[in-house]
């Protein structure tokens, strides 16, 4: 960037409270100059609060369209129309989506790297310094797992833009490219804060980077490169670039075992003690609870939320804000091939009933769809083939942009399910994954299981269930199948073997046009 170059950002303002904790305030803020901003404490606690703010400070990324992008790359359902080259999985260098995401990744980057390389002149109180460099790098490293997860080779720029240096850069490989997404994870998790730590006069607030968040982002990181090297080595073409690694997909599983055995230790988290506590971690005023480990936040102030509640739940129901919605809902075929839906964790977090001013929805007996009733003569009016989700509910939103729900990029259940995928694969013994399976069912008043029978084939198809029952809706799906290598055999299960059809291509979504029509360093 331009060190003269004036930028904007316009961020949210948090003010909910959790547990009487305060929340990562994000205030309005205006960086006029790189060159003359950076003088104090104040400055470099401003500045990365603008990192923070680029998670959602245009419609691209997880204020709203990531989050559909996502469940339109998966097995799991219905999308809007605006989606439609992800579910048939077509996406083309010129959609808009990606166009917008790809921007607002960079514009993170780029604000990331100005807090990397201008905080460490400030002289100010050491122990906070490194704190705002590791979430500084743990937010740079979130951007780049996103890009490298969904585009592969990009860009790799890890300065600042000097005045005058407009030359664009080559795509690096994907494994520099996690290469920097480790070490900035190793510095965050040891320079982050934990939960509500304090420190002289700072508390670390809810919402902000963790040294756990960092250990949990770091056991994702290992666990997409274990899986994807292991299926790439099994002829899923898709992934072969995860064969340029340089050690064995059991030493990666291995990295992954010790960083999510660190973040299942953290201080200050803790799955629900049973179904009645579990029954609350999606509630719009629990945000922040100690299930989430990192969360993208929601605000009710207008415009300065995101539109989570609206993508993801019915319009006119009185569930979100007014205004667009209804985007995103669970298909059947998912529902009977894919997950237990006697599972509690489904049961008790789709929604069961709603109405609008003319009818009243009912789910059915086989939980797929929804029953209509009229309201004016009570009779019944065929079956609605969908399933709505009840994580994003937020009933005190007023408009598309008001959601108090926050966005949950890794829950301590995901870290709990990838130390079990890791202990199994590290043994070649599908019971090693057990324990930490029956955790998290346990929580919920399921039944425990014993993979003891299974051969690892069966063990990933199982899982994947586990996965996806625990985690629907979530962002999680699209990368879990690829990296199983099964993105074109669960699409088709779902969508037919013509939309569904996936090809090695499409384990990434193309460059963006506006990124190759401007950079001559990219093919």
């Amino acid at each position: 960037m331009n060190k003269n170059l004036k930028y904007y950002l316009i961020i949210c303002l948090i003010i909910i409270s959790f547990n009487s904790c305060n929340v990562l305030d994000e205030e309005p803020f205006t960086q006029l100059s790189t060159e003359n901003f950076y003088q104090n404490e104040s400055d470099a606690l401003a500045a990365l609060t603008s990192v923070y703010a680029r998670l959602k400070s245009g419609n691209g990324y997880y204020k709203q369209g990531f989050t559909s992008t996502l469940f339109a790359s998966s097995d799991q359902g219905l999308s809007s129309y605006l989606f439609k080259e992800f579910k048939t999985g077509v996406v083309t260098s010129s959609n808009q989506s990606i166009n917008n995401l790809w921007k607002e990744l960079y514009l993170g980057i780029r604000d990331a790297n100005n807090v990397i390389a201008n905080v460490p002149q400030i002289t100010m109180d050491e122990e906070l310094k490194n704190r705002i460099l590791g979430e500084a790098k743990f937010l740079r490293a979130l951007n780049y797992f996103n890009l490298v997860r969904c585009f592969g080779e990009v860009p790799l720029r890890t300065m600042p833009v000097e005045s005058g240096d407009a030359q664009g850069l080559p795509v690096s490989s994907i494994v520099e490219i996690y290469d920097v997404i480790i070490e900035d994870l190793n510095f965050a998790s040891t320079h982050c804060w934990e939960r509500n730590e304090s420190n002289g006069n700072y508390t670390n607030n809810l919402g902000r980077a963790t040294s756990t968040s960092a250990h949990a982002l770091l056991a994702k990181v290992y666990t997409r490169i274990a899986s994807s090297k292991r299926s790439a080595s099994e002829g899923v073409v898709g992934n072969k670039l995860y064969l340029e690694f340089p050690e064995s997909y059991l030493d990666y599983y291995q990295y992954a075992k010790k960083e999510s055995d660190l973040a299942i230790s953290g201080q200050g988290f803790k799955l629900s003690n049973n179904l009645e506590e579990w029954s609350t971690i999606f509630n719009a005023n629990n945000g922040n609870n100690p299930e989430m480990i990192f969360d993208v936040q929601g605000s009710s102030l207008s415009g300065q939320g995101t539109a989570v509640s609206n993508l993801f739940t019915p319009r006119n129901a009185g569930l979100s804000g007014s205004g667009f919605g209804g985007a995103n809902k669970l298909k059947g075929k998912f529902i009977n091939n894919r997950i237990n839906k006697a599972d509690n964790r489904f049961k008790q977090s789709i929604i069961s009933q709603y109405e609008t001013s003319t009818r009243i929805f009912n789910v059915n007996p086989g939980y797929t769809g929804y029953i209509p009733t009229v309201k004016e003569t009570g009779k019944r009016a065929g079956t609605l083939w969908q399933i709505w989700t009840g994580k994003y509910i937020d009933t005190e939103a007023t408009t598309e942009y008001t959601s108090r729900q926050n966005w949950h990029v890794i829950r301590l259940a995901d870290v709990y399910l990838m130390r079990a995928e890791a202990n199994a694969e590290i043994t070649s013994d599908p019971s090693a994954a057990n324990n930490d399976i029956n955790i998290l069912r346990n929580r919920v008043e399921m039944g425990e299981i014993d993979y003891s029978s299974l051969t690892m084939a069966s063990f990933r198809n199982e899982l994947l269930k586990e996965r996806a029952v625990e985690l629907y809706m979530e962002g999680h799906r699209f990368f879990d199948i690829t990296r199983f290598g099964v993105y074109d055999e669960y699409c088709k299960l779902i969508y037919g073997n013509v939309e569904g059809a996936r090809q090695p291509e499409d384990y990434f979504w193309p460059i963006p046009l506006i990124e190759v029509s401007t950079n001559s360093e990219i093919n």
